[in-house]
């Protein structure tokens, strides 16, 4: 949350895929506000986006404003979603794009990694997701992924659960939210980085396979640089 402002007007901007918690304790912290914070913030009922306030704004209050705007937001994208989506509510569109947002920072990807995911979904393949294995694990946040954390039984870890998450991951942005409903059309069901800060998508395991080769081929030739 970056916090600015003059002295009758001030804004905090709530970057995309920031966890509650985070956003919280940003705003318990900034003395411009007022009040304790009561109510509660579940992962995923804030849009990240900017919003502006004046000092002595309640805590509670403006919070409860931005879960508001995540609301309508949401509900009035759920209008116009796709046919034949593999989910039945807005609060399972608002988990999947959670699972997007940290899955790529692209704006171009987004609807194509959706469009894996939905894929995956209808055909009953777990997503196996690594921003989902670590997200409810004590101590685990910003530690590099283990290989036996992949075993870890959690309500959200997709490589032991099927289906989706049991809760939103972050605060998905609207973009986000947009490409779970209204995922790219394609046959694709496997993705993986191509060390440019971008993505590769196969339909095949073995296409899949000689992308992820590929991904360590790059990576090893960038740790010799």
């Amino acid at each position: 949350i970056i916090d600015t402002g003059r002295s009758h007007q001030r804004r905090i901007t709530v970057i995309e895929g920031m966890r509650s918690t985070e956003i919280i304790r940003q705003i318990r912290d900034n003395p411009h506000f007022d009040g304790d914070i009561t109510i509660k913030v579940p992962e995923g009922s804030i849009l990240p986006e900017t919003y502006f306030f004046t000092h002595g704004t309640s805590r509670n209050a403006f919070l409860q404003r931005m879960q508001e705007k995540r609301e309508i937001s949401l509900l009035e994208v759920w209008i116009d979603r796709a046919e034949g989506l593999p989910f039945d509510s807005p609060e399972e569109a608002l988990i999947l794009a959670s699972v997007i947002e940290l899955e790529t920072a692209r704006s171009a990807d987004r609807r194509e990694v959706a469009g894996v995911f939905v894929n995956r979904l209808k055909k009953g393949m777990r997503l196996q997701s690594d921003p989902t294995v670590l997200y409810g694990v004590a101590g685990a946040d910003g530690r590099v992924i283990r290989k036996s954390d992949l075993k870890r039984e959690t309500r959200w870890n997709t490589y032991v659960i099927s289906g989706l998450p049991a809760t939103p991951i972050c605060n998905p942005s609207l973009e986000s939210i947009e490409a779970a409903l209204n995922p790219a059309n394609t046959k694709n069901l496997y993705f993986v980085s191509d060390g440019e800060g971008g993505l590769r998508f196969a339909r095949t395991l073995d296409a899949h396979n000689r992308n992820v080769r590929l991904y360590r081929k790059s990576q090893r030739a960038a740790g010799g640089n």
